[in-house]
């Protein structure tokens, strides 16, 4: 409808939106092998460290109970479970340095929502770990979990 009147010829079903969400299917890959990857990529390229350390972070969380991740030649994709079954999907993609997006020291975090309201950030990569979770957790809702140490009777 259109004000009042109904739209001729408008297929409301097939509505594109300005957005930049995943178009493809998430074939998501498993934690232990994207922990491996950029620890061998890191071991080799110093550059690439802030990549391991964001990976670790999601195994040393419990984040894999809670995201789905896959990566690109150098870039982490990932977003919240369940996974859905049809694109588009929303993620958060972690650039490396050798997207092209940063340089050595710096990292790009970006937010690619369904709704075309996408989010970009640039810091230095020391800077990674929290800025990735805080991503997590204003996009998907997901916090890191930490053990809690265990508290002193006395």
């Amino acid at each position: 409808m259109w004000w009042g009147r109904p739209v001729v010829g408008w297929n409301t079903g097939r509505v594109r939106m300005n957005s930049r969400a995943w178009r493809d299917p998430f074939h998501e890959v498993a934690w232990g092998v994207i922990v491996a990857r950029f620890h061998e990529l890191a071991g080799q390229h110093p550059e690439l460290r802030h990549m391991a350390h964001i990976v670790d972070s999601v195994v040393e969380c419990g984040g894999e109970q809670r995201l789905a991740a896959l990566t690109s030649v150098h870039d982490l994709i990932v977003t919240a479970r369940p996974v859905p079954q049809r694109p588009p999907i929303e993620v958060v993609i972690v650039r490396s340095p050798w997207s092209g997006y940063v340089g050595a020291g710096g990292v790009f975090i970006e937010h690619r929502s369904i709704t075309g309201h996408d989010d970009r950030i640039f810091r230095p990569s020391a800077e990674a770990v929290p800025l990735f979770w805080r991503f997590m957790s204003y996009k998907f809702g997901v916090e890191p979990v930490r053990e809690r140490p265990p508290s002193a009777v006395g």
